[in-house]
């Protein structure tokens, strides 16, 4: 996120912020010295002594072996530190990408490129981020400017839509009906991308490149100083309410669990119009075209032993039947104040870098044209981010969709770490302080200094 963006949540601090839920981090100059102190610190916990949360120290961010664990309080970091010694006596790396899920992250050397992965539609769902909403500043001031955008346009806050009282049955079945209308689906969800980016920033950690899945890229976009925040919100709306507008067939999309190589084989047997218009992983892509087309096909991959399910969307997106969408978004996207970006960004169209430069503008607005018609290219993308130097990924936005399809596709490479932010099955805290620790023992980060600490 460019600095402008950045500046306009106040509550961003210059100064180290403290996680939100415990997390110790241990840097040490070897893996002796790390299995020592982490020693310490498990006699402590065990003692019922657990650090109270705080910034980590930045030479333990820029120490060359490095560990950390996320934590709730001293049994439990006493638990997690007996496993983190168990690991470090056994050295492996398989033992180490096991860890990950429990909160406990290894790490060694130079800080890693790390690329931000932004959520697009279809992992939206009520009461995202409302504990983070609760109790930290960034992410509420972050949907107060949302619902000042966005209120003149759906005639409520958005935040409204997303945050609603669980104890109606009847209620939140309409909130999940009307959450899943495009107009209010896409800002929800650009929303949520922007705020996680913008509680990272508060941790000293901001992309080395980004992509976006589907209308995630404007989320992207937002990130990489490319797009405003208040544009992106107001396209992604719009997208929807002037597609209304125009005259195309409908078709239905779904998702297939299925080796890519196979959905491709599959697709050519069927009759009518049907394509692969999500390249996800190498084991899951989303079909879209003619309903009977995508119905025959959902029946062939179910009789083969393959999992498919139909998703809930309006039409089938990023195939040709919205082709005629195109001449309208592309008006619409003129009206935008595009700027090249200034972070590296994979355009879902060709899963390659959006183009920089002074004439960059109009090529991205071909871009931008396209991708609504067009296959996402995430594998590409991924692969693409990776030669760059990308070796950390991490999903900003709801869910783990992206996470996973990174793991899928670069998670055989022993020097990829996968993270996500956000999960409905993990306490909102919980998700994100994880995924810090993880960018901590990664060496990313501002860290409090020895003057600092001392102030």
């Amino acid at each position: 996120m460019n600095s402008k963006e950045i500046a306009s949540t106040s509550q961003i601090e210059s100064s180290c912020k403290a996680p939100l839920r415990g997390a110790l981090l241990v840097g040490a100059a070897s893996g002796n010295a790390l299995a020592e102190h982490l020693r310490s610190v498990q006699k402590g916990a065990e003692a019922g002594h657990a650090p109270a949360p705080r910034a980590p120290a930045e030479a333990d961010l820029r120490a060359p072996e490095r560990l950390a664990i996320d934590y709730t309080d001293a049994g439990n970091l006493a638990d997690k530190s007996a496993k983190a010694l168990q690991a470090l006596a056994a050295d492996q790396a398989v033992v180490w990408k096991v860890l990950r899920a429990q909160g406990i992250f290894r790490g060694h050397g130079p800080a890693p490129k790390v690329a931000f992965l932004y959520t697009g539609q279809g992992s939206q769902y009520l009461n995202m981020l409302r504990a983070l909403h609760k109790t930290e500043p960034i992410v509420a001031e972050t949907f107060t400017e949302v619902d000042r955008v966005m209120a003149p346009l759906l005639g409520k806050r958005l935040s409204e839509f997303i945050f609603v009282d669980g104890a109606d049955a009847d209620a939140m079945a309409r909130a999940e009906e009307d959450l899943a209308q495009i107009a209010i689906t896409q800002p929800a969800v650009i929303a949520s991308d922007v705020a996680l980016t913008r509680l990272l920033a508060a941790y000293g950690i901001q992309p080395d490149m980004a992509m976006g899945h589907s209308v995630g890229e404007y989320g992207a976009l937002v990130a990489c100083g490319a797009l405003a925040f208040e544009d992106a919100l107001e396209v992604v709306s719009a997208r929807s309410r002037e597609a209304n507008g125009v005259c195309m067939e409908t078709g239905r999309m779904a998702a297939i669990f299925a080796p890519l190589d196979e959905i491709g084989r599959c697709l050519k047997t069927i009759n009518g119009y049907v394509v692969i218009a999500n390249v996800n992983s190498y084991h899951q892509a989303v079909i879209g075209g003619a309903s009977e087309a995508v119905e025959q096909a959902m029946e062939v991959f179910l009789k083969a032993g393959y999992n498919a399910v139909p998703l809930p969307v309006s039409n089938a997106f990023h195939t040709s039947i919205v082709a005629p969408y195109s001449k309208p978004l592309r008006l619409l996207l003129e009206r935008l104040h595009l700027q090249p970006p200034r972070v590296p960004i994979i355009a879902n169209v060709n899963g390659e870098f959006y183009p920089t430069g002074p004439e960059a503008v109009p090529q991205m607005l071909d871009l931008l044209t396209k991708q609504v018609a067009s296959p996402v290219q995430f594998v590409r993308g991924l692969l693409t981010l990776y030669d760059a130097g990308a070796r950390v990924f991490v999903e900003t936005g709801p869910k783990k969709a992206l996470q996973g399809f990174a793991e899928d596709v670069l998670g055989d490479r022993g020097d990829v770490v996968s993270l996500f932010t956000n999960h409905p099955k993990f306490d909102d805290i919980a998700a994100f302080n994880q995924a810090l620790c993880g960018l901590f023992a990664a060496g990313l980060g501002r860290g409090v200094t020895v003057a600092q600490a001392a102030a």
